[in-house]
């Protein structure tokens, strides 16, 4: 139990409700990737929101400075460098198969078995590598295949391209992980575990949201993300097992981390992590690897958000449903089947290709969003244990000013 209450879910139930007609979901039909083929989205594909950004950058606007943009280049170097492109599976720095210079030294293992070890060791040894190479909190899960893309999306063909397992008919040939001459891309059954990781961003950069400084902060956590991800996966090989890096492909992010014990679901559509709340990005290592896999927690999250919708109110799209929870998308392109707040990504994807950022500012304005200190355990505690205190609590916070976010420029003047 965390300190503050946080309690294991009693079932999945508490998790999320999942109807019978749940399929996977396409890739191609993520909000990311809907400018780039989708005539409905025409003029909001990613060379418009640069174009947005670079506008705001040359008219000078706060929080769009010549700092944001060293900022923001800074904190896309490490993916640059490692070839990780987060939204792409098995290319570059999310390869399927080793990249390190396992030439070296790589003969005296050769012939011997792979490492040995209980799933209570493993997945402690791997937890503890997890913090050495920069993730903030790690989890186990099972590989649930509900939150496996159906079908990943190529940026390059723009089409997309089936996700498959070892143990489809017309698999079982396929022993490791890799793509087939056709670009279906399958996963051995045997890969039955995911460590997940939660990958903290930093308070007072996200509190600029929706600035060009909110953005680097973004990328400059996909960049740690890279570091880790393939770090881990290498670290597994070496081991002697199959190891998937991920950021966003392959799999949902969310639900695997809901899975792995490192949060709930919000009104937002984000995780709620119990220590960083909405301000963390995930990521994730699918592999072969014995490991044993953590609780799912419930500590309020559902119940707060219910009352709350600070999210919702603050959202310049109206993006955020101020209702309740629906297994039908709001908007076109969204995935019915799962009980959740729906969130409409249409109208997310209208304003981020205007204001030229990701926006963020359904983080900064999440009461789950605190730094670190005993006042804010003493809340999260109340709202874990006394449900009941919850729109009081919730008052407060908006009396304390928390959810207003710091002005543009604030950043730099810590």
């Amino acid at each position: 139990m965390h300190p503050w209450g946080t309690v294991p879910a009693a079932g999945a139930a508490i998790r999320y409700a999942v109807r019978e007609d749940y399929r996977r979901f396409d890739q191609k039909r993520n909000l990311i990737y809907q400018g780039e083929w989708n005539p409905t989205f025409a003029g909001l594909s990613r060379s418009d929101l640069k174009r947005a950004r670079e506008e705001k950058l040359r008219r000078g606007i706060p929080g769009f400075t010549r700092l944001d943009w060293a900022y923001q280049m800074a904190a896309t170097a490490n993916c640059d460098a490692a070839r990780f492109v987060i939204n792409v599976p098995n290319s570059g720095g999310t390869s399927w198969r080793g990249i390190a210079k396992a030439a070296i030294g790589s003969e005296a293992v050769e012939g011997l078995p792979a490492y040995s070890g209980s799933p209570e060791t493993n997945a402690r040894v791997l937890k503890r590598m997890a913090s050495l190479f920069g993730a903030d909190d790690a989890g186990v899960c099972r590989l649930d295949r509900r939150w496996v893309y159906s079908r990943y999306y190529d940026p390059e063909t723009r089409e997309s391209y089936p996700i498959r397992f070892s143990d489809e008919e017309g698999y079982s040939h396929c022993t490791e992980p890799g793509t087939l001459a056709d670009r279906t891309q399958v996963i051995p059954a045997g890969m039955q575990y995911v460590l997940v990781f939660i990958h903290e961003m930093d308070y007072d950069g996200i509190a600029t949201a929706p600035t060009l400084t909110q953005m680097a902060t973004t990328l400059r956590t996909y960049s740690q993300i890279a570091l880790t991800a393939i770090s881990i996966a290498e670290f597994i090989r070496g081991l002697g097992y199959h190891a998937i890096p991920s950021a966003n492909c392959t799999a949902l992010n969310i639900p695997l981390a809901i899975d792995a014990g490192l949060g709930e679901l919000g009104r937002n559509a984000k995780l709620i992590h119990p220590r960083f709340g909405p301000r963390c990005r995930i990521s994730k290592v699918i592999t072969d690897l014995p490991l044993a896999v953590d609780t799912p927690l419930s500590f309020g999250v559902t119940a707060f958000c219910d009352v709350c919708g600070k999210c919702a109110r603050t959202c310049p799209g109206g993006a955020i449903p101020a209702g309740g929870r629906s297994f039908d998308p709001a908007g076109e392109f969204g995935n019915p089947g799962v009980l959740v707040w729906q969130v409409d990504h249409d109208r997310c994807k209208k304003v981020q290709a205007k204001i030229g950022t990701n926006c963020g500012i359904c983080l900064a304005s999440c009461p789950y969003n605190k730094p670190s200190g005993p006042g804010h355990w003493l809340v999260k505690s109340l709202i874990a244990q006394t449900p009941r205190l919850n729109r009081i609590l919730l008052r407060g916070d908006d009396l304390m000013g928390y959810g207003r976010g710091k002005a543009a420029g604030s950043f730099w003047k810590r």
